[in-house]
This record gives structure tokens, C-alpha cells and sequence, in this order.
């Protein structure tokens, strides 16, 4: 895998209960990329594996000051952006995700998100399509690879201090700094309401609906989390 790609998983330690989970997945269908954790400790319910590294930022200050003094530490040039509930269950495709960090960087897009969801697209080539600038949806954290600097970009110029306002303001910042964006998909089911199944980055998107365990849209890919990590699912609550 290219020393250009890293994983970052943007978490905290009130998330701890599901970081066994994410890291088990990830050293098993994430092999060979580098990986760092945001995150305001590395002291939880269990430890940080030692392939992943930490990167610690103040939970005193708002959550865009404390992601921004994260990313700014990382030097890779694309990053996959995940959180701690974007739980694994498959083989990640690093070979073509490393093939479309080639498209973005060759046709001067700035992101590829790894789920089709709701978005206004147009087809590019193969399983890539061009998102709508214009689209409400434009911007999201979710499963994605994007250029480190123009991610760090867009929370730079955010004028937005909490994670709740710089989501759905990200695509107006987006607008504003001229950035063109991509979706990877493959032709998987769908999930839901809103997204599909990715072929290249297959997780579980999210297992952690507000505060609870996302039992109704993954209930075969769950049972086998809380199984294999003998996780109590009535500690957290299901929906």
C-alpha cells in the first residue's frame, strides 16, 4: 500500500465501549496501511493496539479546534476518514482505493466517498460518479478518501464549532472553497433509507446511531460483532 494513505479514526473515550470492535476489524481487513487515532486519550475500556497511532487533542476545546489539531499533525497525503462505529466486515480494496486517490489527484478532486447515499451524481467512468457541488448532501463524514490538506481546509474555513453544525455546513464551505468530490459505488444493496453497501470500504456505516447499538439496519453484521467481541448489547442499548 502507498506510504501516501493513511486511516484516521476520529473517536473519543466516551466511545471507548466500541473501539475493541473497530480495531479487531481493521487489523483484520485493513492490513498493511498506516493508522492513527484522534482522540482526547489513549487511556478506555481497552487499550490502542500498538499499529495504531495516537494522536491526542484537547477535550476542553471545540470539536473543530481539536480535529484540526489532529490533522495538521498527519503528513500522508490522502487520508480514509472513518470513526470508531464505521466497523468493518469485509476485506478493504486497498489496490483500487489507491487507484481512485490516482484519479483524484490527476483530475484535481478533492474526495471520493466510499457510499452511494442520496447525492445528485453523474457518471465519470467505471464505479465513479461526480457528486452534484450544488447537492445539500455534498459534503459528509462518513467512509471516504480525501486529500489530508483540503480536508484540513474545509475545517479551517468552517466557521462552525461542533461536529452537529460543521457536517451539514461542510458542503457550503465546500462551495466556497471550489472543491469537486466523488462516489465510489458498485452496484451493493442498499441499506435503509439513505446509502448503499460499499464494495471497497465494507462497514458496518453506522453501528452507533445516537448512542445506541444500529441493531435494525445491520442485524446479521451486529450478531456477529457483539459475538466475536462478547459485547454486551444491553450496556449501550439497541435500536
Amino acid at each position: 500500500m502507498s506510504e501516501n494513505i493513511a486511516i484516521i479514526i476520529d473517536t473519543n473515550s466516551n466511545y471507548s465501549d466500541v473501539w475493541a470492535p473497530c480495531f479487531g476489524r481493521l487489523e483484520q481487513f485493513a492490513k498493511g496501511i498506516k493508522k492513527y487515532i484522534f482522540t482526547d486519550t489513549t487511556s478506555g475500556i481497552i487499550e490502542i493496539p500498538d499499529n495504531i497511532i495516537p494522536i491526542i487533542y484537547d477535550n476542553s476545546e471545540s470539536y473543530r479546534n481539536q480535529f484540526l489539531s489532529c490533522i495538521k499533525q498527519i503528513e500522508e497525503e490522502y487520508i480514509i476518514y472513518t470513526s470508531e462505529d464505521y466497523i468493518l466486515f469485509d476485506d478493504v480494496d486497498l489496490k483500487e482505493i489507491q487507484n481512485i486517490c490516482h484519479v483524484l489527484r490527476d483530475n484535481e478532486y478533492s474526495f471520493c466517498k466510499f457510499i452511494k447515499g442520496p447525492e445528485k451524481v453523474k457518471h465519470f467512468k467505471d464505479n465513479l460518479f461526480v457528486i452534484d457541488e450544488n447537492d445539500r448532501n455534498f459534503f459528509a463524514q462518513q467512509a471516504s478518501v480525501w486529500n489530508t490538506r483540503d480536508f484540513e481546509r474545509v475545517f479551517e474555513t468552517s466557521p462552525h464549532q461542533t461536529r452537529m453544525q460543521h457536517e451539514p455546513g461542510g458542503s457550503a464551505v465546500c462551495r466556497q472553497l471550489g472543491l469537486k468530490g466523488m462516489q465510489h459505488y458498485g452496484g451493493n444493496k442498499k441499506r435503509g433509507v439513505h446509502h448503499h453497501d460499499s464494495t471497497i470500504y465494507p462497514c458496518i456505516a453506522t453501528a452507533v446511531v445516537k448512542g445506541l447499538w444500529n441493531i435494525s439496519e445491520y442485524p446479521t453484521e451486529m450478531a456477529e460483532v457483539f459475538r466475536e467481541f462478547n459485547i454486551d448489547v444491553f450496556e449501550r442499548g439497541h435500536r
